[in-house]
């Protein structure tokens, strides 16, 4: 008897849905194209964040230059991507730094819950 209710416990366990409760963590990625204009920002694991702010920083030249940003998000938004110009533009022209190098990324998730995250990356 005890070996039947063993076998129907490990056969029902096979029809649940798997990790109901694990908890995505906030991330992000980043990328610049390849002519180095632009840089790109992958956010992810959003669904428990309601704020993301954040701030760029990198070398042109002789000059450290910088930008920030941030956002709100929706109860369901899981992931938010952003494209960031690196340069100026005015009147329909644009004018892009001088070879951007040394990008560091830092990230600031505040969590629904009340909670704060702060992630760092870098890229050459």
């Amino acid at each position: 008897m005890k070996s039947l209710f063993i076998s129907l416990i490990l056969i029902s366990s096979l029809f649940l849905p798997q990790n109901i409760f694990a908890a995505v963590s906030p991330g992000v990625s980043l990328a610049v194209s390849r002519d180095r204009h632009f840089v790109y920002l992958t956010f992810s694991g959003l669904k428990t964040v309601s704020l993301v702010d954040y701030v760029l920083t990198y070398d042109s030249g002789t000059v450290q230059k910088g930008m920030q940003g941030g956002f709100r998000t929706k109860k369901y938004t899981s992931r938010s991507k952003r494209r960031q110009i690196l340069g100026t533009c005015s009147s329909g022209t644009c004018v892009f730094q001088m070879s951007p190098k040394n990008f560091k990324l830092e990230i600031t998730y505040t969590l629904r819950s009340g909670g704060v995250v702060t992630l760092n990356r870098t890229l050459q």
